[in-house]
């Protein structure tokens, strides 16, 4: 049976971190979006033949993670939002109070100057027609309001469904949704684990320590008889933020939202695990303390190269406390009978 995945495109790069409203704002990806594209891409690419897209770039970048060169149908395009469009939330329900606390009860009052939902439903529809009649699987990667309204002309409610996921159609004289709203949840191999790096920016530098740092942390897992595959995922992952402030906090976010819930805990801890206990995330703290760039090393060595880095009491105290936490997990896998 022939099958559309209807995408709803990845989380874009709001200016300021500061979510507004985008219906023709053309804004690129963020760096959670560009993984979500890749995670996209490694379990539909081999699924489909054809690919589409909007030509707004956020759904671009997505379909791309897919494949190279989608075909960009106007019609995918998401709602014009009219004088809201790019405008911040904040500043919506300051301008326009009265009008915006209506619409929190009934989201079918127009908004000003916004294109008509009659008119965005023909032609999203008309689109996905046209997908459909030139046969084979596909992908079409698009927007939440005009997905929303298409699913709800199929009885489906105003369902909005989130980034970087994907409703499941079969062709028909009403086409009815199999599924909504589905996160990719592929299996994360080196490769993909390394693909995701990239995807979310960082360097080369960077992978080489992670790709480092999860050799040694999967040699220990092995060696205490722990889940290595979980803690060799980790550790290639455990860097996945690091061009951001608060990296650590910042990628187990980024793991939650990606459907990887059960790695983020070991992202979290690995820069200031307590050092009481030798459980997974410490194995992957530790594992990240025995290696400078992609090179092993002793947790002396690690430490003093860092320390000319904390310039303020809070930051030599906070050294000093990762220090003494990566000593106490050293002696907690000596007591193992591991010697590293």
């Amino acid at each position: 049976m022939q099958t559309l995945y209807l995408i709803r495109h990845g989380e874009p790069d709001f200016p300021g971190g500061e979510h507004m409203c985008i219906g023709r704002t053309d804004l690129a990806l963020s760096p959670l979006g560009r993984m979500q594209a890749a995670l996209l891409g490694f379990e539909l690419a081999e699924r489909v033949g054809r690919v589409y897209s909007s030509p707004l770039a956020r759904a671009r970048e997505t379909a791309e993670g897919i494949a190279p060169a989608p075909e960009l149908l106007p019609g995918l395009a998401e709602q014009d939002m009219g004088e809201w469009d790019g405008l911040r939330f904040s500043e919506i329900r300051r301008r326009w109070p009265e009008l915006w606390a209506r619409r929190e009860s009934d989201k079918t009052i127009p908004m000003p100057g916004a294109e008509p939902d009659s008119a965005a439903l023909s032609r999203f529809s008309a689109a996905v027609e046209g997908i459909f009649s030139r046969g084979g699987d596909a992908a079409a990667a698009a927007h939440s309001s005009v997905i929303r309204l298409y699913l709800n002309s199929l009885g489906a409610g105003m369902i909005k469904i989130p980034y970087g996921s994907y409703v499941v159609l079969h062709p028909g004289e009403r086409p009815a949704p199999e599924e909504i709203g589905v996160l990719p949840h592929p299996e994360l191999t080196d490769e993909r684990c390394m693909a995701l790096l990239r995807a979310a920016g960082n360097p080369g530098k960077v992978l080489r320590h992670c790709a480092a740092v999860a050799e040694l942390a999967s040699e220990l897992a092995r060696r205490l008889g722990m889940d290595a595959v979980k803690i060799r995922r980790a550790a290639l992952l455990h860097d996945v933020a690091r061009l951001l402030p608060d990296h650590a906090a910042v990628g187990a976010r980024w793991l939650e939202a990606l459907g990887c819930a059960e790695l983020a805990p070991l992202v979290a801890n690995h820069m200031a695990h307590p050092g009481d206990r030798l459980d997974e995330a410490g194995v992957v703290c530790l594992a990240d303390k025995l290696v400078i760039g992609d090179r092993r090393c002793t947790v002396e060595e690690r430490f003093a190269a860092s320390e000319a880095k904390c310039t303020s009491p809070e930051a030599r105290r906070a050294h000093a406390e990762r220090r003494a936490a990566a000593m106490n997990l050293c002696k907690l896998l000596s007591e193992r009978g591991v010697e590293i």
